[in-house]
Order: structure tokens, then sequence, then C-alpha cells
């Protein structure tokens, strides 16, 4: 399979943002939901969720236009973009770091309400599972499509073929490929490295807490230091220089000039481990204070304004000054420099979508509801379908912009329609959801309304259901 996957950053389902008790929160000023407490949903962050994953989609179908794509991805398209470079150097620097910090905040949610034993059961079942079973499916699949473009393109170094094995067919070398147990020289957790990542995240977790809090150890006055310390930066008007440099420094640790991406090995890679660390550690602290989130979300247009603002400066940087060049004059400051813009970049970013679904996804909605149930299973699935689409597209005598429609218009639609009629009401809805939904069709203009006057398909009624189950 291809030695260098590189940029597969995707995200994971978290349990419900039903609140177990909390003590000193208040409603904030966006009035998201009511004080935080039992029963309570957090439905702006339920939306966040779903926005990280989904835009992980856009973000892979936007690969193949990259200038240097030949080098890592299936197939290079011909007709490169720099504005998709663009828009994936921007994802890439909030999008996990945005996800991370959700699943830190309901982690500790979850291990408030059910206990680090039920705690361990909720994510080996919805977490480890769906991780080992997706990586035995996806992954032949993707190699026979990454043979596939290499065929159609030429290009058989991506796939790391030998030459006198290129006349057989892309079904055959895939089979040759496991066979010969070639996948074991260059192990690829490809997109689902994110949950990997998660379940040693979860591992840190609890570890860290039973140090702290173990007997005979004053770690109360050491969690109750750093609760003050969260607060105060939080809610600091220089907040935002605050997290950038507590991040610059792990930023600094990476191998390339962007977040790595540790997927190759099951062995934890330290500079991408603590980055991931970091926010999830934001979240689970978040919790902690749940008022805070009024805090997050302050003046989140200024902060959008400000990330888009650095794209193209950070971008520059790390255009001009590629990481496996430290002999460069004066790399040390130029790489310091990069990753000082890199780091506002990023923490504008993730305040700034934050405060965007605080403010405008603060009260319950069955469509988002929907979507944010759904929104697991289309980033599990999505890589072989968008990539297909890639190298079916990739030669056409069009722009970009086309190609690029084409991709997401075919693929958001069969991947949703197969959640809704594989998935949702299946065992495996159940997995990945924490329940099996009643089967309902997607209603036609004709059986959108009964002759009785009842509609076909309800979603303020399926919300209601789902609600109703408080779901973990």
């Amino acid at each position: 399979m291809p030695n260098n996957w590189s940029r597969l950053d995707s995200t994971f389902p978290f349990p419900s943002s039903s609140s177990g008790n909390q003590s000193g929160s208040k409603t904030d000023s966006f009035k998201m939901q009511p004080t935080p407490g039992a029963g309570t949903r957090y439905h702006s962050l339920d939306a966040v969720r779903a926005f990280a994953l989904l835009l992980g989609v856009v973000f892979h179908a936007a690969e193949s236009f990259g200038h240097r794509a030949i080098d890592y991805w299936a197939i290079g398209d011909n007709s490169p973009s720099v504005t998709l470079e663009l828009f994936r150097y921007a994802c890439h620097s909030f999008r996990l770091e945005l996800f991370f910090l959700i699943a830190g905040f309901f982690a500790h949610l979850l291990w408030q309400r059910r206990g680090v034993w039920g705690f361990v059961r909720n994510r080996a079942g919805r977490i480890l599972v769906p991780f080992v079973i997706g990586w035995l499916v996806l992954y032949p699949l993707l190699v026979f499509i990454w043979v596939t473009g290499a065929s159609k393109s030429g290009h058989w170094d991506i796939a790391g073929v030998p030459p006198e094995f290129r006349s057989l067919p892309p079904w055959q070398l895939t089979v040759g490929f496991f066979l010969h147990l070639q996948f074991l020289r260059k192990f690829d957790l490809t997109h689902l490295w994110f949950l990997y990542q998660l379940l040693v995240l979860y591992v840190v977790a609890l570890l860290a807490r039973w140090i702290v809090l173990r007997p005979g150890w004053s770690g109360g006055n050491l969690v109750r230091w750093l609760d003050g310390g969260f607060r105060a930066a939080l809610t600091s008007p220089w907040k935002l220089l605050w997290f950038a440099a507590v991040a610059l420094p792990v930023l600094y640790l990476q191998h390339y000039w962007t977040v790595d991406t540790p997927k190759e090995s099951l062995i934890p890679e330290l500079p991408a481990t603590l980055l991931f660390a970091l926010f999830f550690g934001v979240g689970w602290a978040l919790h902690r204070q749940p008022d805070l989130l009024e805090a997050c979300g302050r003046h989140w247009p200024g902060h959008l304004l400000i990330g888009l603002i650095l794209v193209a400066p950070s971008g520059g940087l790390d255009w001009f000054f590629p990481a496996s060049e430290p002999s460069q004059p004066h790399y040390v400051w130029i790489r310091l420099g990069h990753f000082a813009v890199y780091s506002l970049m990023m923490w504008s970013f993730v305040f700034g979508f934050l405060g965007l679904f605080l403010h405008y996804r603060r009260r319950e909605s069955p469509a988002w509801r929907y979507i944010a149930d759904s929104s697991y299973w289309v980033y599990l699935a999505h890589l072989p379908l968008v990539v297909s689409l890639q190298v079916w597209v990739a030669f056409w005598p069009v722009s970009w912009v086309f190609k690029f429609l084409v991709i997401n218009l075919a693929a958001f639609p069969l991947l949703f329609l197969s959640y809704h009629y594989l998935v949702r009401s299946t065992f495996i809805g159940q997995q990945l959801n924490g329940r099996r939904f009643p089967f309902k069709p997607i209603p036609g203009r004709a059986a959108r309304r009964k002759p009785d006057g009842h509609s076909g398909f309800n979603l303020n009624s399926e919300a209601k259901k789902h609600n109703h189950s408080q779901r973990v």
C-alpha cells in the first residue's frame, strides 16, 4: 500500500450530551440552554460534533486537487486548485483540535454519569469495536482504490507495486498485497486513526485522574489550582494569546509545518498526542465548569475573522520553508514564527466555531439531531466512496470547481441514504448510536401527508423519542 497516505487528518461517537449534576453553573449570554443539570442537553455541542465530522468529508474530497497530491494520494487531479489547498490547510489547523476538545468535554460528562467501569464499557463498545471492524472492512477497499488510481494515472510508486506486477488487474494486486502480508511493512490506520488516538487519550485521562486523586496525595489542591487558572485564562480578554502561547511549544515539536497525522503506527506519536491531549484536556476542564462555555463563545465573529486573515501568511511560510530543510538560514526562528501564527490561527478558528454554534444552534433542532446521529457513520464510511469518485473524475477536461461539486453532491446523498436505510434502524446503528431507531422510509412528495392528515415521517417525533431515551 502507499508508503505515505499523508494528511488523512480526519475524525466518534460522543456520549449523549445530557449532563450529570453540575455545580456553580449559570445560563450563558447566548441562552444556549438552561442551567446545566441532570437531563440537560448541549444542543450546540452536538452540532459542533456533526460539523467537525462532516467537514472532514469535504476536506478529503479536496485532497486530489492539491499540487502535491500525486505524492501521497490515490490520484492527482489534472485541474489542481490553490483555493482548495488553502481550504485544506485552514481545516487541518482546527478541525481535529475542535473535535478532541468536544470529545474531552463529553468524556468527563460520561465518566461523571457512569463511573470508571461504565465509561470503559461504553467507550469499548462505541469506539474500540467500530475501530477494529471498520479497519478490517475499509482498509482492503482503500488498498484496491489506491491501486486502481495508480493504474489509471501511471504513478505506481504511490501504491508501492513492483514493475513486474503492474500488468495485473487491481483486484489481483490487492489480494496479493494481503496474502504476502505487505500491510505489515507499512502499517496504516487510514482515516480511522482518530479513533485509536481517542482511545489513547481516554487511557491517559483515566490514569491522570487516578494519579491525582489517589489516597494519601493532596491532588485536590492541584485540581483546584488548575481549575482556577483555567477560569482566569478563559475569561481573560487576552485568552487567545494565552492559549496560543500554551500550544506553541507543542506545535514546534511537530515533524512537519502543520499538525502531524499519527496513523502509521500503533505506538502513539508524542508530538501529535501531546497536542490532541491539550485540546482534550481543555474540553475535560470545560465540562468541570460548564458556565465557561459563555467565555469560549464570546467575540466569535472576531475570532473567525482573525483565523481567516492568518491563513495566507501561515500557509505562505509552510509553502516556502518546508520542514525538510533545517539547513535554511534562521530556520529555528522562521519555524517558531510560523507556529506562533499557526497557533493563533488554530485557536481563533476553535473559539470562533464554538461561538458560532453556541450562538445559532442553542435550541433543539430535529434536523440537526438527525445530522448529529448520522455524522459518525457518514465519516466512517466516506473515504472509499470519495476517493473512488476522485479517481473517476480525475482526468475529465473540466474545471476543478465542477469536479469538486460532483464529488460532494454525489457522496453526501449516498452516505446519508446508506445511514437511513442500512444503519439507523439496524444493529449497526445500535453499535454506533447506542440505540436502534424504528425504520421510517424517507417520504416522497406524495407521501408527505397521508389522506387522514398525518404526515408519513415526523422528525419532531423522532427527536422526542431520541431525547426521551437519553442515549449515552
